[in-house]
């Protein structure tokens, strides 16, 4: 599909979902300090936003779900938040799960992986920092199954991972990740969710650091139900129990394993 194609499909399904309820979330400025500024027009937060091949310290990389590029769930945490913790420079990238594709049976993530092997190739030493939301989370983990000879430090988030059940195997870890996260939404009780429960939701994972789960049942800063479609509570908000939420974890991570020094070994 053409570039110009895929933005008229996507204006169009955008169009289509804010007519049946389900459109996007407010649209926030993005926090200062972010590079590359992110593109805060109508398609542009539609469009991915593939890892730059400059020279960084960091790379802070955003995978979003399965209606990402019309919904744009993910992207509003890749706008909001701030730079993380970082001695050195530090670059973002924004995916959707397959590549941009938006295919509806079949994807693959040899984009991401393909963009990835190049930043490293300039950047041996790099850090990885992901932020993977429904597919985008399973995503993560095969594209690092797929990417080795890391040097850098790699920390991992995952917002209610789902994948395919015959693809359910990359909810466990990856070689080489130092740190994961993982946040998921049980049970699931708003009808947005369904989707995500016939897909096959992770859950708890043995394999991550830390498991936050947040009840359906209860509700967010917004008077919302936690749920699936809605990744951004499940980051920077509070589970009963927990001290931290996700996004505390990952910054004090970030200071933990000294993330982007260019003078540190591994």
């Amino acid at each position: 599909m053409s570039r110009r194609a895929y933005q008229w499909c996507a204006a169009l399904a955008a169009a289509a979902a804010m007519l049946t309820g389900t459109g996007c979330q407010e649209q926030l400025p993005p926090a200062p300090g972010i590079y590359p500024t992110p593109d805060m027009s109508f398609i542009g937060r539609r469009t991915q936003v593939r890892l730059s091949m400059e020279q960084a310290d960091v790379a802070f990389i955003f995978i979003g779900g399965f209606t990402e590029q019309v919904l744009t769930h993910l992207r509003s945490l890749y706008e909001e938040l701030p730079p993380l913790p970082s001695k050195g420079k530090q670059v973002r990238a924004f995916y959707a799960w397959d590549g941009g594709r938006g295919c509806l049976v079949y994807h693959n993530t040899r984009l991401i992986q393909n963009d990835l092997r190049k930043f490293l190739k300039a950047n041996p030493k790099a850090d990885l920092v992901f932020v993977g939301h429904s597919y985008g989370g399973s995503a993560i983990m095969d594209v690092l199954r797929h990417v080795d000879k890391r040097q850098g430090r790699t920390l991992v988030v995952t917002l209610d991972a789902v994948s395919c059940r015959e693809r359910s195997h990359p909810r466990e870890r990856a070689a080489d990740v130092d740190y994961w996260v993982n946040v998921y939404c049980s049970p699931y009780r708003h009808f947005k969710d369904l989707a995500a429960s016939i897909g096959g939701p992770w859950r708890y994972c043995e394999q991550a650091d830390v498991n936050i789960c947040f009840s359906g049942k209860m509700r967010d800063s917004q008077a919302r139900r936690y749920q699936h479609a809605q990744p951004q509570p499940l980051f920077v908000e509070k589970a009963p129990g927990q001290s931290l939420s996700a996004s505390e974890l990952l910054i004090q991570a970030c200071r933990r394993h000294d993330i982007g020094n260019p003078q540190k070994t591994r």
